[in-house]
Formats: structure tokens, sequence, C-alpha cells
């Protein structure tokens, strides 16, 4: 009966080591990975690079990049554009990652949130990736209004912009602040995370753009 019990389990290992269910740290060529098509955050040669650079080079890669497959055969990064980064300056073939399957809006979604936590973020950056979230979250509020009668009861009569207020601890004016700043010309917008001009006059231009 125990030889049993092993062979069963073994099988079970097998099964959930190739279910696209379950997630796991695998480790691919750099060459197959690929940008998130309109990454709103920034790769740049900055002191966060540096000290990443520099975890990196002393202990190796710690947090594996999350990534899906593209139907090209490729993977598209959906958070370890720096890593990946680093990963090529010092000579890497391959990194860890942790392959999800997920549609396209869901995507952009995780894509945003897992970049959120940056320690620096721009107003640019803050500004398109609140925008990405906000219509792919209402493309998302479209469909189930297609397929189900009303929304689902969890977003019953709340917009996308409130919800991503409640995630991110920002008034939901404050979010559509945020998106206005993706009016401006990208000169403006350089200036804006440059510190040359200030928040709320950047907002103010944008609406006369």
């Amino acid at each position: 009966m125990n030889c049993k019990k092993n062979v069963k389990s073994r099988s079970d290992d097998e099964h959930r080591l190739f279910d696209p269910a379950v997630e796991k740290v695998v480790e691919i060529d750099l060459k197959r990975l690929r940008p998130f098509e309109n990454h709103p955050f920034k790769v740049k040669e900055d002191e966060a690079m540096a000290r990443l650079m520099e975890s990196i080079e002393r202990y190796g890669i710690m947090n594996p990049l999350i990534v899906m497959p593209t139907t090209e055969g490729f993977y598209r990064i959906i958070s370890g554009h720096r890593r990946k980064y680093c990963a090529e300056k010092l000579g890497y073939t391959k990194v860890p990652v942790i392959v999800r399957y997920m549609k396209e809006d869901d995507s952009i979604i995780s894509m945003v949130d897992l970049n959120l936590h940056r320690e620096k973020i721009l107003f640019s950056e803050k500004a398109f990736a609140y925008s990405m979230k906000n219509e792919a979250m209402k493309r998302k509020t479209g469909k189930r209004r297609k397929t189900q009668e009303g929304l689902l009861e969890a977003l019953k009569g709340t917009k996308t912009i409130d919800l991503i207020g409640q995630e991110t601890g920002e008034s939901p004016r404050q979010v559509l602040r945020y998106i206005r700043l993706t009016f401006l010309i990208p000169e403006l917008l350089d200036m804006l995370d440059e510190g040359k001009i200030s928040f709320n006059p950047a907002v103010e231009l944008s609406f006369i753009m």
C-alpha cells in the first residue's frame, strides 16, 4: 500500500510541475524576454539602479522576474525590467522567473500593481500607470456588464477611479489629476519629473494643451 501511495504522489507532483495554474520558479534565457508594451516605469541608471546592480552582483537575483508567455514563443516581463537590465550588464545569460498565464487586461493591472512599490516613482510614471490601469479596469468592467446582469456586487456603484484610489491610498480626485498629466507634451513631463515645475501647475497646464 505504501508503494502505491508513493507512485500516486509522484504522479501528482509531475502533474503540478506542468500545470500552468501552479506557479514555480524556472530559468529562462534572457534573449526570450521582451519588455511590457508601453511600460510606464523607466529603466534609468540612477542610485537605485546602482544599489540593485551591487546587490545582484553580490547575492544574485533574489526575487524572480514575473513574466507571461506570448504567442510568438517569447515571455513578456510584467515585473523585473530593472533586474533584467542589471543581469545583462553583469553578463547573465539566464534569469529566474515565475511564469504567469493571464489575459491582456489582467497583465496590465498586475504590471502596474507590482511596480508601484518602487522606492521612488516619477510623476510621469505614476500618471501613465494609473491611466493604463484605469483603462484596463474599465474594459474588464465592460465585459462583465455584457456577460452578467449588472456589475459584480463588489463593483456595484463604484467607479474604476475610486477603486484605484482605495488600492493606492489616494483620493479619486488625486488619481484623476495624475491621469490628466498624460495630456502634457513630453517636454513638460520631463520638466515636472526634474522638479522644474510643480505638480499643481502641471495639472492646470494639461487642460490647455
